[in-house]
């Protein structure tokens, strides 16, 4: 099987859909003027103080706007054919694992574990219906492997924040249906397995001369 990865127009827009859902369930007031109770509850849990927090909501949102700047790098590619938009789609999914990873107490309130709940839900959909596209013949530089393996790590942490700010139970992750979703490869593997089929045709050239 060649490296047949394509993300479709729907797959990039529910993908889109639930990376934008970061972004809207923040609601985090201007800290350099008003303190909400929720902000002091997010300083307090951390044991730091709120002008540690300002650095902490800042450098988040500086992820956040890298996000999403990748997310416009895989509409324009994928729309153009372009095989980087693999490798976009992976740096894609590892940022926003940062993200929830180091920021997961974000999430605490009603409406951003409501927030969690339907990004979740949109990657289990991307997950089972790239997932269909796998067999255990598939060679590790497909791309749908490669998405499939990326894919792995994003749920995890999505599962393991959700889990931690009560978005769902353990209950309601079994029905999700996932089957293992171990990673068998970590981000450098799937970073350079991403961007095999842009060399082989130097490699080719290479072994013919």
């Amino acid at each position: 099987m060649t490296q047949s990865f394509m993300l479709t127009q729907e797959t990039i827009s529910t993908f889109q859909a639930q990376v934008e859902l970061f972004e809207q369930c923040l609601h985090f007031p201007n800290i350099q003027h008003n303190v909400s109770a929720e902000i002091a509850e997010i300083a307090n849990t951390r044991s730091i103080s709120l002008d540690e927090l300002k650095q902490e909501i800042a450098q988040f949102k500086q992820k956040l706007d890298r996000l999403f700047k990748l997310l416009d790098k895989i509409s324009e590619t994928a729309n153009k054919g372009e095989i980087t938009v693999l490798l976009y789609f992976v740096k894609s999914v590892f940022l926003l694992k940062e993200i929830l990873e180091a920021n997961w107490d974000f999430f605490l309130g009603n409406d951003e574990r409501e927030a969690i709940k339907k990004i979740t839900s949109g990657f289990v959909v991307i997950y089972k219906e790239i997932k269909n596209a796998v067999s255990p013949e598939t060679p590790k530089k497909d791309g749908n492997y490669v998405a499939l393996e990326t894919l792995k790590h994003g749920l995890k942490s999505l599962i393991e924040a959700g889990l931690r700010v009560n978005a769902f139970s353990q209950e309601e992750v079994n029905t999700f249906d996932l089957g293992d979703i171990t990673p068998q490869e970590s981000e450098t593997v799937l970073i350079f397995l991403s961007t095999m089929k842009k060399w082989e045709p130097v490699y080719k050239r290479l072994a013919a001369s």
